[in-house]
């Protein structure tokens, strides 16, 4: 399986111009994604090369390079059009954002998109697992550590606090403001 590149035949943003266009785009990608994950090859590779060996590590670089791909075509669709809606565009189509946004391991691309997330979280096009799974890998990525809730567990509490620990509430805010307006 080969890693998928942009290329001048593929759609590019601007091209889509019909939800049809647009869930193609976005579940192509999402096959992209899940193309270069495997997790029965990833352990072969371990047991029978070793975990830090030329092979395994070249299964990773493969993803990492996908992920680049197709974080650079997800922030192009996010800035042209928003988060899809999936009772627009279906159930896969609008997961694609926020998986892709979650395997980024930068700290600043899942940031700059924390946004477009929070938004589809408020409007039900994520569910509440999926932003305290990216929230809680963007916590463990800053800071090297498991995030543990402070007091009674309550979803929106973990939410918050995610929020809070990663300097993030003055975008909270203003995708809050935005809603209302």
């Amino acid at each position: 399986k080969s890693i998928t590149e942009p290329s001048q035949s593929e759609n590019t943003i601007s091209n889509l111009k019909t939800i049809e266009d647009k869930r193609t785009f976005l579940e192509q990608i999402l096959k992209d994604d899940q193309m270069v994950r495997d997790s029965e090859k990833s352990y072969n590779l371990m047991v029978k090369y070793g975990n830090d060996s030329k092979e395994h590590l070249e299964y990773f670089k493969a993803q990492w390079r996908q992920d680049a791909i197709n974080l650079q075509k997800i922030e192009g669709y996010l800035k042209e059009f928003g988060y899809p809606k999936k009772t627009e565009l279906g159930k896969d189509a609008a997961i694609t954002p926020w998986l892709v946004i979650h395997h980024a391991s930068e700290i600043d691309e899942r940031n700059r998109n924390f946004g477009f997330l929070y938004k589809a979280y408020l409007t039900e096009d994520i569910s509440d697992s999926a932003i305290t799974m990216y929230l809680s890998r963007t916590y463990q990525i800053s800071f090297s550590e498991e995030f543990e809730v402070e007091g009674a567990y309550q979803l929106e509490a973990e939410i918050n606090q995610l929020i809070q620990k990663l300097g993030l509430e003055a975008k909270k805010l203003s995708v809050e403001n935005s809603i209302k307006n």
